[in-house]
Parts: structure tokens; sequence; C-alpha cells
């Protein structure tokens, strides 16, 4: 039997057994960061309307950072935000403004300067939606046929560590902190050097709820038999949808490391709070501004992403989120106080209209 024949078999299997999707159900109901957004942020959702009504506004949240649209709560430009940083704290960022003709490709990347791999990923986008490696010309092509949008193209940084940190300053800089540090381990199985990457996928639970991606990602390779200790990695993108895990290191926060974020957020005119994600060499460099590449920067609607640790308690993750909004809320009121002005409902609804709708259609 060939190995189509056993992929055939092995899919055919894995889709028609119950005890597949009730294992899936099982994981997800016992480690809660696998919860659906929906389900996780109701508690959130009531803290924010409380805050609302002490800010008599529904979306104070906007004037977190006046300098960004929304605050940054959804729909800002990543590279518009990313100008900002100083060019030797990030990877060099080109945006290809939609629409690109697939035959235009080649050229412009020729003069883009660039060098695959790359990461692409929309100028427009949350949650790791559509951000991809790219290691071709024939792939970035085919990538630009399918979504048809502005996207931002990025080397592939080669830094060993991909960390993200939450960084706030109050407007008058009485208090500037760092909240949360949050190291990720890219999704990877280790051989035993009897078993297939298929075999060690199915006994991973954090494997396991991305068998579907893994396999067309992987295609033939996924009967390959990794050698005895070999690590094989599996995602090469930091996003938890992705199946990174989040590791909480906020035991690394200290006045070094507290200076760097401060004065990285300083170069941001108008923007007080938010999670800088970036790749760093070591801890230590890291504490002494060196080796450091911001991937980007997300606004109000980043979470302290240390509390989606496997071993972080749910309670743990509800108060650490109330305090972060307290935070928010504390930073739009200065504002406020000092004549900005919080987006209208219409304004809003209508831009969540066509974010939704932009986001559907690719």
């Amino acid at each position: 039997m060939n190995k189509e024949t056993v992929f055939a078999n092995t899919e055919k299997d894995h889709q028609a057994d119950w005890r597949v999707s009730w294992r899936r159900f099982r994981i997800k109901l016992h480690n809660w960061e696998y919860w659906p957004v929906y389900i996780f942020n109701i508690p959130v959702l009531l803290i924010w309307l409380w805050h609302a009504i002490r800010s008599r506004n529904l979306f104070f949240f906007t004037l977190t950072n006046p300098g960004i649209e929304t605050g940054g709560f959804f729909g800002e430009s990543k590279s518009g935000i990313l100008q900002h940083i100083p060019d030797e704290f990030k990877p060099k960022t080109i945006l290809w403004d939609a629409p690109v003709k697939e035959e235009e490709v080649e050229d412009l990347f020729h003069y883009s300067g660039l060098s695959f791999p790359i990461i692409v990923k929309p100028e427009v986008g949350e949650r790791g939606w559509l951000v991809k490696p790219v290691y071709s010309l024939e792939e970035l092509k085919a990538h630009v046929k399918a979504h048809p949008i502005d996207l931002i193209l990025q080397p592939f940084v080669q830094l060993p560590l991909e960390v993200s940190i939450m960084v706030y300053k109050m407007p008058d800089e009485s208090v500037a902190r760092v909240t949360s540090i949050c190291q990720k381990e890219f999704l990877n199985v280790t051989g035993d050097g009897q078993s297939t990457i298929v075999d060690l996928i199915r006994v991973n639970d954090r494997a396991f709820l991305q068998y579907d991606n893994l396999k067309k990602k992987l295609d033939q390779r996924i009967f390959q038999i990794p050698k005895k200790g070999e690590s094989i990695l599996l995602e090469p993108i930091g996003n938890h949808c992705k199946g990174t895990k989040f590791i909480n290191r906020n035991d690394k926060i200290n006045e070094s490391i507290r200076k760097q974020m401060v004065q990285l957020l300083s170069n941001m005119p108008g923007v007080y709070y938010g999670r800088f994600d970036m790749k760093i060499n070591s801890w230590e460099e890291l504490e002494e501004g060196k080796n450091i590449q911001v991937l980007e920067f997300n606004g109000a609607s980043s979470d302290p992403a240390h509390i989606y640790d496997p071993e972080y308690r749910l309670w743990s993750a509800y108060r650490d989120i109330f305090h972060h909004w307290k935070i928010m809320a504390a930073i739009a009121r200065y504002n406020r106080k000092k004549g900005h002005k919080p987006e209208s409902i219409k304004k809003i609804i209508s831009a969540l209209m066509l974010y939704f709708r932009y986001k559907r259609t690719n």
C-alpha cells in the first residue's frame, strides 16, 4: 500500500471516529485557554460596561491611544504604527497596497530588497489571521492572488526568542510600567525514533487540536519518523490560535526592561498603552536594548499574554484582565480631560461592519 493510500485511509479514520470530536471537546473544556473568545470574554464584557458607565461613554477605550485608529482596538494600520519605531528595533517592513497584479509580484519583490523566507501578514488584522511564512516567489504569487488586500512583507527574523511585553504610561508620565511578559514556545513534537510525525501529533493535545491544518501543511512529511530526541517544528508563527504555547515570564520584569519598553512606547505619539510582540536574542540583551526586533504593536485590544500560560488559573487571568481595563480607563479619563474625544457610536459601528465584511471576503 503506497503512502497516498495510507494517508487517505488515515484521514478517513480520523474524520469518521467520533472519539476525535469528543477528545477535542474534552481538551478545550478542561483547558480554558482554548475556550471560544465569546465565552471567555463574558466577564470582560461586564467590566467594560462598568467602566463605560463610569466614563459615561461606551467606547471610552478609544481614548487610551488617541494616536491610533480606535485606540488600537481594531482596524488599525500595522505599518503606520511601526513607522514610529526606530529602524534599529524593527525588521524592514514593506507595505503592498492592493491590488497587486500577479505579473507585478516578481518586480515588486526584487525592488523591496527582501529575500526568502519572509513573513506576509495583512495590513489590518489580528490574532494571527492570514499571517504566513512564505519561502518562494511562487508561494508569494499564490498568496497575493488569493488575498487581494493590503499586505505587509517582513523578513523572517531568526532571533531565538519571541516574547510579548505589555507596557503603559500615564500621559502625565507619573507612572510607567511593564505589566506582562510572555515567552512563546512554537508548536513542536519530539521524536522517539519509532513514531511518525502524525502519531506524535495525535498523542500531543496541543498539536492534536491543529491536526487538520498540519495535515495540509505537512502533506507526505507527516509520515516521516524523526530520530529519538529530534524536535520537529510544526508551526513557526507565534500565535496562540496556531498552537503556540504561551509561558508566563513576569519573573523577568525589572527596571532595565521597563526602561527599554517605556522608551519604545515614547517614540509613538499619542500612544500610552499596548503590547509589543518582538523577537530578542537573549534576556540580557533585551535589558541592554540590543538585538530587539519589534514585529508589531497591539493597542487597546491586546491582552496581557502571560495569562494564557497553561498553568495560569482562570480567576488569576480575569483578575489581570480587569486590572488592565482599569489602567485603560484611567488613561482614557486623563486624555478626555485634555480635550481628546472618543469615537462616536456611529463611526465605530460603521467601521466594525466594514471590518467584518473585509474579513469575510478574505
